[in-house]
């Protein structure tokens, strides 16, 4: 059975309703294309075939549960509908999928006509969670209640989740900069679950590049709804055309920029 976040003490949001909804419907497609490409692994065509079908099923559930609401749907990348908007990203870390790694996850995010994104979702269909976000009513999900971001002050001895990409990490001079101040570092290659791990104090701060609308507007709402801070590289506040993003708490954030400058 999925497991789903908490419900919280307020009047139930029809939107939120269909996202839980939705989530016990892509749980369901993608551990049956996992079955599937587990088998053709050992075929690199074979898998990269079972995970286009994989992806073009969790989207088709997308489009037709969330397209139920009357809102249309589009995907990362495709010419966003004038007004409101569910915004969607089928399957983030689909080399993790093509390999059986963790972690993978579906992202989706309400867009307001005004350009705010006041409900999301990060679903992660291989442990069976589903984690919410609503401006003002928190973020949450089950094995977590409520998330909080950790309350670390000083850089040195903290966590650090980094860019999927090996070459920015690179060109950045991550490894460098980092280990100057005792951090330590991991690489999971699949950006909004490091957000997650941020908001849930499982890491003290991650930095990500070649960041998508999606992500950029929904880390700005986990983050603020779970106590934490979100920019870009460089400080300033997140928007759709950002392609770089760092969250932390806010104290221990101007510090990682101040280290990243």
């Amino acid at each position: 059975m999925a497991i789903v976040a908490k419900p919280v003490k307020t009047a139930a949001n029809p939107k939120r309703t269909v996202l839980l909804k939705t989530f016990g419907k892509v749980s369901g497609v993608f551990r049956r294309h996992m079955g599937e490409l587990s088998r053709t692994r050992n075929s690199a065509v074979s898998a990269q075939a079972e995970l286009a079908k994989a992806l073009t099923s969790i989207e088709s559930v997308l489009r037709e549960n969330l397209g139920a609401t009357g809102i249309p749907v589009a995907k990362t990348g495709e010419a966003a509908p004038a007004g409101a908007q569910w915004l969607i990203e089928p399957l983030a870390g689909h080399r993790n999928a093509l390999y059986a790694r963790e972690p993978v996850c579906t992202l989706v995010a309400l867009i307001e006509k005004d350009g705010t994104c006041p409900l999301g979702a990060i679903m992660m269909p291989m442990d069976d969670v589903c984690m919410l976000a609503e401006t003002g009513l928190g973020a949450s999900a089950e094995g977590f209640g409520r998330l909080r971001c950790a309350n670390r002050l000083e850089l040195n001895d903290t966590l650090a989740m980094l860019p999927w990409k090996t070459v920015d990490v690179v060109d950045m001079k991550l490894l460098a900069k980092l280990d100057a101040e005792n951090i330590h570092t991991r690489k999971t290659g699949n950006t909004m679950a490091d957000l997650l791990d941020v908001a849930t104090g499982k890491a003290d701060f991650a930095i990500a590049t070649r960041v998508t609308k999606l992500e950029a507007l929904l880390g700005n709402l986990i983050m603020a709804e779970s106590a934490g801070f979100a920019s870009d590289v460089k400080g300033k506040a997140l928007g759709p055309d950002s392609t770089t993003m760092v969250v932390a708490n806010p104290k221990l954030h101007g510090k990682v920029i101040k280290l990243l400058g």
